[in-house]
Formats: C-alpha cells, sequence, structure tokens
C-alpha cells in the first residue's frame, strides 16, 4: 500500500517533527499491487508503474491527507508539488536501489532528472482521462472527476471560466441549464472542439408537470434514460470570439431533444441561421436537461483539468408551474456529487451567508464532505466593515470544514481574463487592493483561481493514477465481456438458400396438414352461428291488457283497496272470481287504468309474454324459463331480438299500412318490413364467425411456422415469414368479408324465397307455436290456468293432438280473440326468418368452408415466396438478408460493436499513458544511476473474467 505524506508540526527548537498516519503501514513492510499493466520489476516484486508515478507525484495514500490552509505551519509555498519530502524505504527488496545513494542523494536526484516533468505527468493523465470521460466509460468504470456545484448565483460562471482560461458566457441562463463538460489541456495551437452527449430523451406528459412527478426512481422526469449514449460532433472552433455563441446554441440544442441537433450549429444550421439565439433560448422544448455539452479546448498556457459545471440549485423558480425543476436540478446535482471518485468543487459567495449554501448542506447529507474542497467566491464583494469571522473561521477549518480545504477567488464583472489575473495578484499577493481584510493576507498562498488550478490539476491526475490500474481491469472486463457476448451472436449458414427452401418447404407441408385437419373438425363453429342466428330471431309479446279479467267496482268505491282487489281478483280461479259484466252501464263501469301489457306486480313481459321459439315465459307464480345461452364467441348477442314488438303494436303498424278503403287486406309490406327489420341485425354475428375462423386458422398456422423455422427464430426471415402469413390471412379476410356482405345485402333487401314446401312447414310450426302461447296467455288473463307450459316441441304427437283439442274446448270460455290476424302475421314473420336463418348460415358457411379455405391451402407458399422475393432476379441477396438476425438482435448487435469499438479505444488511451509512463521511469532511473540493470518488460493479462473480478475486489 503506498504510502502516505506525513504531515509535519513544530517542535521546540523549531525543528519539523514527523507524525505517523493512523493508515501509514510500516517502512519495514512495504506491499506492492500486481497488476496487468507495464511494470518495472525491483526484485522479484513487481512494481506498478502508477504506484510508482504516486511515488513521483508526492507518495500519497487513497486520499489526500494535506492539511487544510489553517492546519499547515510551514512556511514554504504551500503551490509546490506535494512531492517535497521522499522517504526512504529501508526494507527494499533490491539492494541496487538502496546502496546507490543517501535519502539526499535520492531527493537531489529525483528533484533534478524526474520531478522537472512534472507538468507533462500531469498533461498526460489528465489528457487520458479526458479521452476516457470523452467516450463515455464513465458509465461502466468510474473515473475521478471534478464537479463544480453551487447555488443559483454564486459565481459559478466566473469560477469555471477561470479555471478554463476562457471568456466563457456569464448572461444568466446562458451556462447553467444543463451540466457542462470542459476539458482543458496544453497545446500549441489554440482550438475548441463541442461535443453533445445524450443520455437521456425528453418524454413530456399530455398533462402539466407537477413536483410530484420527480420521485426517486425518476429523478430527472420527464427525461428518461436511453438504452445507449448518443455522442454527437456540434462545431469545432479555432476563434475564441465563437465560443460564447457556440456554447448557447449547443445548449438551445440539448433542450430541443425533438430536432436534429445541427439544426442549431452556428453558420450551417436553418434555425441558428434564421432565428435570433435570445428568441431560440426562451422557446426551447425544455428548460432544463440532464444530458451534456461538452468541450475540449487546446491552447498555449492552459491547465490540464477536466471539470463538470452543474446547473446551479435554486429554490423559487420565476414560473410557479416550474416548481418540479427545483427538484430536477437539485437531484442532478446530487447525481454527480456522490459519484464516489468526484472531487466536488462547491462554490460559496462571500457576499452571501455562509448558512445559506442549500448546495454545501446537499454535500454533507450525501457524506461527500472529505472530497470536497470549498471555493468562496465574489471577495471582492466582502461588505466592507462587516463581521468576516464567519469566513476566518471557515479558511481556519473551524466551521463547514471540508477534507480538501478552501480557497478565495475574486472575478469581477466587466474584466477580461488578463485584467482579472492581474487583478486577483493585486488583491492577493501585492494586497494593494484596501477593501481587502488585512487578516486574510494569512491566507495568500490559498487565494485565487491561478493557486486553485495548480491544486485541482495535480489532485486530479494523481488521482487519475492511482486509480488507473483498477480502470484498466474495468475497461478489459467490459471489453472481453462484449467481445464474449458478441462470439454468442448466430452467425450466418454456410449454404442460406438451402436452409430458407428447406424450411419453407417443411412448413408448406405442414401448413396444408394443418388446413385439413381444420376443415375437418370446423363443424362446431358453424353449428354455433347457425343456432345464434335462430336464438336472436325477433320475441314478439303474445298478452295484452284486453286479456285480462275486467273487474265490477261500484261507483262510490274508487279507494285503492278496490284497486287492489281488483288486481287479486285478475288472477283467481273461475270458481272464485266474481261476475264479470261484458259491458259498462251507469251503475257499473270497468276499471281502465290496468297497465298495458298486464296487471300491476305481473313479472315482466320479456319473462312470462314473449314467445320465444321453442319455450317461452312461465306466467306467475311458475318457475322461471332456464335459457340456454348461446357459445362463444356469440354471447354477446343473447340478448337481440328480445321485446321485438307486441301485439298492439302489430297491429298499429298493420293499421297503418292498410290501403284505404281496403279493410281486410293486410299490406304486403307489413311481412316484408317486419322480417327485414329481423334479420338486419345478422352482419354482426358473421362478422364475428369470420374473425373467429381467420383467428383459429391463423394460431394452427403459425405453429406449424414456428415448428418449421424453430432454427431461425433469430433470424429475418422467422418474423417476415409470420408477417406476411398474417397478410395473407387478412387479404383473404377482406376477399370473403365482401361476399359475405353481398350475401347479407340480398337477405336484407326483401322477402324471397320458391321453397314453398320449407316455407310452408316453417310457417305451420311457428303458427302452432304461437297460437298455442297466445291461448294459454288469454287463459291465464282471465283466471284459467296457473301452470307453467310445457314447450310444444317438447310434447309427444299425442300430446299435441290433446293439447288441440283441449284448446277448442277451453275457447267456448273466451271471448273472440281481437288479434288473431297479427297472431298470423307474427307467425309468417318468424317462419320466414327461420328459412332465411337456416339457409344464410349455410350460404355463410359454405362460402367459408368450401372456397376461403381451399384457396389459403391453394396460394399460401407461392404467396410466402413472392412476399419474401425468393423467387426474384436478386434472390440470393434476398436469402441473405433474411438469415440476419433479427431486428432486436441486429440493433444488439451494432450498439455491442459501438461499445467495442469504445473500450477498445479507451484500452488504447490507457496503454499509450501507461507506455509513456514506463519509459519517463526508465529515463529516470538511467540517468540517476539508481539500478544498473532494469528490466522492462510489458505483460499483459489473460485472466480470465473470474481472475477480473477477483482483483477488482482486491
Amino acid at each position: 500500500m503506498p504510502h502516505s505524506t506525513p504531515r509535519r508540526v513544530r517542535g521546540s527548537g523549531g525543528r519539523q517533527q514527523p507524525i505517523k498516519h493512523e493508515h501509514e503501514p510500516d517502512p519495514e513492510s512495504v506491499s506492492h499491487l500486481d497488476s496487468a499493466t507495464d511494470i518495472i520489476t525491483n526484485g522479484d516484486e513487481p512494481l506498478d508503474p502508477a504506484q510508482f508515478y504516486r511515488s513521483f507525484i508526492g507518495g500519497r495514500g487513497e486520499r489526500s491527507n494535506a492539511p487544510a490552509p489553517s492546519e499547515r505551519t510551514t512556511e514554504s509555498d504551500p503551490t509546490d508539488p506535494m512531492f517535497r519530502e521522499v522517504r526512504a524505504k529501508t526494507a527494499m527488496a533490491a539492494p541496487s536501489l538502496v546502496t546507490a545513494g543517501s535519502p539526499k542523494n535520492l531527493e537531489e536526484s529525483f528533484f533534478h532528472t524526474s520531478f522537472q516533468d512534472i507538468g507533462k505527468k500531469l498533461k498526460a493523465c489528465n489528457d487520458t482521462l479526458g479521452e476516457l470521460q470523452q467516450l463515455g466509460v464513465s458509465h461502466d468504470v468510474q473515473l475521478p472527476e471534478l464537479v463544480l456545484v453551487g447555488d443559483q448565483s454564486a459565481g459559478k460562471s466566473s469560477l469555471m471560466s477561470g479555471l478554463a482560461n476562457l471568456d466563457l458566457p456569464r448572461s444568466e441562463g446562458a451556462c447553467t441549464r444543463c451540466p457542462l463538460h470542459i476539458r482543458v489541456s496544453r497545446n500549441a495551437e489554440w482550438s475548441c472542439r463541442v461535443w453533445l452527449r445524450k443520455e437521456y430523451s425528453y418524454q413530456p406528459p399530455d398533462r402539466a408537470i407537477h413536483e410530484s412527478d420527480v420521485t426517486t426512481n425518476d429523478p430527472f422526469f420527464p427525461w428518461r434514460k436511453r438504452p445507449n449514449t448518443a455522442v454527437l460532433e456540434f462545431k469545432t472552433m479555432h476563434d475564441k470570439t465563437e465560443i460564447e455563441e457556440v456554447l448557447r446554441w449547443a445548449q438551445i440544442a440539448i433542450l430541443n431533444d425533438d430536432k436534429h441537433h445541427v439544426l442549431f450549429i452556428p453558420g450551417r444550421g436553418s434555425i441558428a441561421m434564421n432565428t435570433p439565439i435570445d428568441k431560440a433560448a426562451e422557446e426551447t422544448l425544455a428548460k432544463f436537461s440532464p444530458n451534456v455539452v461538452a468541450l475540449e479546448i487546446n491552447g498555449p498556457d492552459l491547465p490540464d483539468l477536466s471539470f463538470y459545471d452543474m446547473p446551479g440549485i435554486f429554490q423559487n423558480p420565476a414560473d410557479a408551474n416550474d416548481e418540479y425543476l427545483v427538484n430536477v436540478v437539485r437531484n442532478l446535482s446530487s447525481a454527480y456529487i456522490q459519484h464516489p471518485s468526484a472531487i466536488i468543487i462547491c462554490a460559496m459567495p462571500m457576499n452571501s451567508d455562509a448558512e445559506n449554501s442549500a448546495t454545501f448542506g446537499l454535500t454533507r447529507r450525501l457524506k461527500a464532505k472529505d472530497r470536497t474542497i470549498g471555493v468562496l467566491t465574489k471577495a471582492d464583494l466582502l461588505p466592507d466593515g462587516g463581521n468576516h469571522v464567519q469566513w476566518l473561521e471557515i479558511m481556519k477549518g473551524h466551521a463547514h470544514a471540508t477534507g480538501l480545504g478552501y480557497f478565495i477567488t475574486s472575478r469581477p464583472q466587466g474584466k477580461d481574463l488578463e485584467e482579472l489575473k492581474k487583478w486577483e495578484e493585486r488583491m492577493f499577493e501585492d494586497q494593494s487592493v484596501d477593501k481587502w481584510p488585512a487578516p486574510f493576507h494569512h491566507f495568500v498562498h490559498r487565494c485565487g483561481v491561478e493557486r486553485l488550478k495548480a491544486f485541482l490539476s495535480e489532485r486530479l491526475g494523481e488521482e487519475f493514477a492511482k486509480s488507473l490500474p483498477n480502470i484498466k481491469y474495468k475497461v478489459k472486463y467490459h471489453l472481453d465481456k462484449i467481445t464474449r457476448q458478441l462470439a454468442n451472436l448466430p452467425e450466418l449458414p454456410n449454404n442460406v438458400e438451402l436452409e430458407i427452401q428447406t424450411c419453407l418447404n417443411s412448413f408448406a407441408d405442414s401448413a396444408r396438414l394443418k388446413i385439413d385437419e381444420f376443415a375437418a373438425r370446423i363443424n362446431s363453429l358453424p353449428i354455433n352461428f347457425r343456432d345464434c342466428l335462430l336464438e336472436i330471431k325477433p320475441k314478439f309479446v303474445l298478452k295484452d291488457r284486453s286479456d285480462i279479467q275486467v273487474v265490477e267496482v261500484p261507483d262510490d268505491d274508487e279507494s285503492d283497496a278496490a284497486s287492489v282487489g281488483t288486481t287479486a281478483a285478475s288472477f283467481v280461479t273461475p270458481s272464485k272470481r266474481r261476475h264479470a259484466a261484458p259491458q259498462a252501464t251507469p251503475s257499473k263501469r270497468t276499471r281502465t287504468d290496468l297497465p298495458v301489457n298486464g296487471a300491476p306486480n305481473m313479472v315482466k313481459p320479456e319473462e312470462s309474454g314473449i314467445a320465444n321459439g321453442n319455450s317461452f315465459g312461465p306466467p306467475q307464480p311458475g318457475p322461471p324459463v332456464q335459457r340456454t345461452g348461446l357459445a362463444e364467441p356469440f354471447t354477446e348477442f343473447s340478448e337481440v331480438g328480445r321485446g321485438f314488438r307486441t301485439l298492439r303494436q302489430v297491429k298499429e303498424e298493420i293499421q297503418a299500412k292498410m290501403k284505404a278503403g281496403m279493410p281486410s287486406i293486410i299490406p304486403p309490406d307489413v311481412y316484408n318490413d317486419l322480417a327485414m327489420e329481423a334479420i338486419r341485425p345478422w352482419n354482426r354475428p358473421t362478422s364475428v364467425y369470420l374473425r373467429e375462423v381467420i383467428r383459429l386458422l391463423q394460431a394452427e398456422l403459425e405453429s406449424a411456422l414456428n415448428k418449421s423455422l424453430e432454427n431461425l427464430k433469430k433470424r429475418f426471415i422467422y418474423p417476415e415469414a409470420k408477417r406476411h402469413l398474417k397478410s395473407c390471412l387478412d387479404e383473404h379476410w377482406s376477399t370473403t368479408q365482401r361476399a359475405l356482405q353481398e350475401l347479407y345485402g340480398d337477405e336484407t333487401e326483401r322477402v324471397m324465397t320458391y321453397n314453398t314446401e320449407a316455407f310452408d312447414h316453417c310457417l305451420k310450426s311457428e303458427r302452432a307455436v304461437l297460437t298455442r302461447f297466445r291461448h294459454h296467455m288469454r287463459m291465464v288473463g282471465a283466471g284459467y290456468a296457473q301452470k307453467a307450459l310445457v314447450p310444444w316441441e317438447g310434447l309427444t304427437e299425442e300430446k299435441q293432438i290433446q293439447d288441440i283439442k283441449r284448446r277448442e274446448l277451453e275457447q267456448a270460455k273466451l271471448k273472440p280473440d281481437e288479434f288473431e290476424r297479427e297472431v298470423e302475421v307474427v307467425a309468417y314473420v318468424r317462419g320466414y326468418y327461420k328459412l332465411a336463418a337456416l339457409r344464410y348460415s349455410d350460404a355463410v358457411t359454405q362460402r367459408i368452408v368450401c372456397r376461403m379455405i381451399p384457396a389459403i391451402r391453394r396460394q399460401l407458399r407461392n404467396y410466402l415466396d413472392d412476399k419474401l422475393g425468393v423467387r426474384g432476379p436478386d434472390s440470393m441477396s434476398v436469402y441473405a438478408k433474411l438469415m440476419d438476425e433479427d431486428a432486436a438482435t441486429a440493433a444488439k448487435r451494432e450498439m455491442l460493436k459501438m461499445e467495442q469499438v469504445k473500450f477498445i479505444q479507451a484500452l488504447q488511451s490507457i496503454e499509450g499513458l501507461e507506455s509513456g509512463m514506463v519509459s519517463d521511469v526508465a529515463s529516470v532511473i538511467e540517468s540517476s544511476g539508481l539500478q544498473s540493470d532494469p528490466v522492462m518488460r510489458r505483460r499483459e493479462s489473460d485472466a480470465t473474467m473470474e481472475n477480473d473480478v477477483r482483483m477488482e475486489e482486491v
């Protein structure tokens, strides 16, 4: 484990005494990290170059233990690199390193030969880190990063401009509506490349967004995670004056997720060229985005830094409808703060109370205090003569303590970069700005953006070098995993044409067999269709108010009791009923206030007075008739036809259509109109019938397809064949539906039959049922009958004869039926309906079974060949395409290929850094004479995934 830099305090006589850290290892024992990187052998033990590099830049441990500025008591310049002291390791395995010289000689040799190039090493580390971040591997491999956070108006934009050494836009809202990733590096020529890194897509609801929509599981609502990250090139610049405009347009492009980013590129995109930038900024689709605008800035005199600038946290949005954004922005900062390897830069303005910083409280709640460096901004706005105690206590580490201490900056508005640099020199170093209080002069080594940049650059490079072996392990782990996944995806067979034709032939044979079996066992569905048509025949109400016993009521007794008596009297037996007068006299009158279709408290007409084919509802108090329901899929039509007409309504219809002067002749329109109205509901059961046939047939054929193409389900041919199979059935359904519509149109045109014998049979059957039921209703109304009526078809022929004779005798007890001709009309309509239903059901089934199904059987194979294109001139290319993966597999393959390229580039970048580091170390050792025969070798890891995981855990 690497040594930590020892803290020093003043002892007696002013001598510095080393203080051993709690976790500092005993110098007698030194452990080494074994890695798959380039190594330097030290005796028999390999020395990790990252570990060796850490000794270059300070010999730090897992985290810098550098004291806060208030804790340091040395007089040396704190901006010097943190490698000022190198402790000799007295128990090293290689004697050559120990005997080469004293610690003093080591110090002189290392400082004068290696540490003069520390800037190059920091640049190499930070450049590699920036490349890895830009590649997007940080979503799979945790990388060290700087994250700049702060409240709104905390001076973050000015601080960011200083860190990037660039005049970035500071206008309100210009750079604070999405995360900004800035990578700064030294280069002879100045350039700036801008990317858009999209990890989320904008999916707003069709309503206003509420604060409650933003949850732990959905922290950036309505932004939703994309399946993979899209890195889009935006623009490269070589003129610093373009940066503000390009950066603002890049942010506008990020906020308009529904439009192509090219539209917003200055000088190229139509929106950027035709829309004022302020107007475009106000009319963005979203107001904040978790997607990232990334900048790579290269130029002379730039630091080596890579950091994220987060939108400022705020509490009160200007628009009350944007309350949800408070949580979105806080969640965005929280997500970056919680990265375990993130170094947090927390900005707090000195013209406000430190207690008001919501961001600092957030870092403390997220347990990121030890990884946080505080930056007190706007030092020039520190109130004159105010209470400066809180800020001094912060700088001393007594209040709002952070693990990495605090820096102070001053970046007044209206000054360019060079002026700001000189301003901070005058204010903090020369102390020529009178308003800067003297008590703060003690912290000059922690004042100014230049010192902050040096500290951050060193810190970031050190963290990256320290974690480099683990980063490489994880990059290799993900690369190996992706390579294995790509290897497991199916490959093309050797003979594509033969494979496809064999499978299609197998399906054709299996499909013909399935269709033949289906046509042979389809009997139940046509029977159920026929029964449905017969069951939904028109049901007529065969009782009327005139059927009920008329009771004489005295003139002077019109009380409610008399009304109840009348009701009760209508159901008494002949031996107990009162004498009924056929006509009303002046002293006696009949009650006429009875219901139209029966007496009060009787059962509903639908249950007791409707002729319903082979069964009829019994009168009360007999048990109700149990009707058998229709079979699937026709159950929804069970109530069709009920309550079709009452006898009185039929009577009224006859009278309305009767020709003047011909009172005894029933117009043909009466029969025709009633019959056509009864037939009209057939279209719906017909459509259901056809749909069910197609559904069952499709299930059978898809089963055959699944079996025949079992080995090709991952190929494009399978979904294509399945799609064309459905298309074939849909076409036959459409053709058959039109033919059935013609049959339906014929039946609903008018009454038509020349099958006189069949019609007479149906008419006779219906007349027998209806006249018997009508007689029963009249007997019930007169109070003679109470027993339930046995269905006519349930009687034997002998009992039917007896029933007819019984009715003839009972007729003498009843007055003539005023609805006799109406019953005859009903019998005619129902007789014709039955004839037409049997005729139509057979015709529909014949059209389906005898024409549609055989046509499908004949045409299916040729249809598939034509639609798949395997018979055309380009059949070979078609075969190859059909053998491609299905859409999901193809998309997965493409995604894995992109991920593979990403991790290959990441590994190459890391190996390039390692190679440079080992080369530098070799030159140092050679020039210092520390080891006469160094062994330099490159070792690539061939470990399995399990070994990689184990090494990660170690």
